[in-house]
């Protein structure tokens, strides 16, 4: 289990980008994708591991990175995460439909950058239950400068899809379209989904005993977002889904990206865990929602 004094700035990014997706669904289809993706991975024998044994390994990985920070006592500095945004478009002009333009691509690494900085206006709403562990991740998300060549880029990729609309099915030969080394860049998909908002494949813990096939999911590495729910509205006159239209969504999916899910752990009853030690059980949850003022 991940303990708050590790973990805790990252939970209070995820649980805030759950909350702030405001209203209800425009259709009742859309969501977000990831726990499909990754079990078709599996299916697919692409990854190995099961929930546990990976959050096994990333319990380890943060505890050794706690205790080097402590042996060290370096100071913290700000980790800049080199960004492309892989635009999927129908063959548009630039800034019509799913061609979106830089300013609205802008927009949303802006909403990222606020979110996990904890920067964002609506960080006072975080429920009670959070206060206490909410925190701020020393990162900044910045759209890419220069190519794995040399070359100096926007960090934005413009590419005609092969299709119209796209599923999580196909992932690879979405991803084929245009795609940067993930080792030194991380890759976001935007395109048309109409039956999804976005999904992520989680890290891959290419440690564990009979992952040593499942590099190749680095091809595959990073985020997909439906192109009507990337940016948001207060920083221009975007065409958004109304429900979906402050930029929150690619939040929700980059916290998958960092190997975080879904409260509860997706469970249908109240006893689901997501592996993080401070997250309140959904009945404390629930308790407190329904508790007199």
């Amino acid at each position: 289990m991940r303990s708050s004094a590790s973990f805790y700035r990252l939970l209070f990014i995820f649980v805030i980008s759950l909350c702030a997706i405001n209203g209800t669904p425009t259709f009742s289809q859309i969501r977000c994708g990831t726990v499909e993706y990754m079990n078709q991975l599996r299916k697919e024998k692409k990854i190995f591991e099961a929930d546990e044994s990976f959050e096994k390994w990333i319990a380890k990985r943060i505890a050794a990175r706690s205790q080097k920070q402590k042996l060290e006592r370096t100071e913290e500095t700000t980790y800049k995460i080199p960004v492309v945004v892989h635009i999927i478009h129908n063959g548009e002009p630039v800034g019509t439909g799913t061609n979106l333009s830089a300013a609205q691509i802008n927009s949303q690494i802006a909403v990222l950058n606020k979110d996990f900085k904890r920067l964002n206006a609506d960080a006072a709403n975080t429920p009670p239950e959070f206060q206490t562990v909410a925190g701020s991740l020393d990162i900044e998300f910045v759209l890419a400068k220069r190519t794995s060549e040399g070359l100096p880029t926007d960090g934005i990729v413009r590419v005609k899809g092969t299709k119209t609309a796209w599923s999580d099915s196909d992932n690879t030969s979405l991803k084929a379209l245009s795609y940067w080394p993930a080792e030194d860049y991380f890759n976001i998909w935007v395109c048309n989904m109409p039956k999804l908002l976005g999904y992520t494949q989680f890290p891959i813990s290419s440690t564990l005993p009979g992952l040593e096939t499942a590099s190749a999911n680095r091809l595959t590495d990073g985020v997909v977002i439906h192109y009507k729910a990337f940016g948001s509205k207060a920083d221009g006159n975007f065409s958004l889904l109304p429900n979906y239209d402050l930029g929150r969504t690619a939040t929700h999916e980059v916290g998958h990206f960092f190997g975080l899910r879904h409260i509860w752990g997706d469970a249908p009853s109240c006893g689901g865990t997501d592996y993080v030690n401070d997250t309140p059980t959904k009945m404390e949850r629930l308790r407190a929602a329904h508790q007199p003022p």
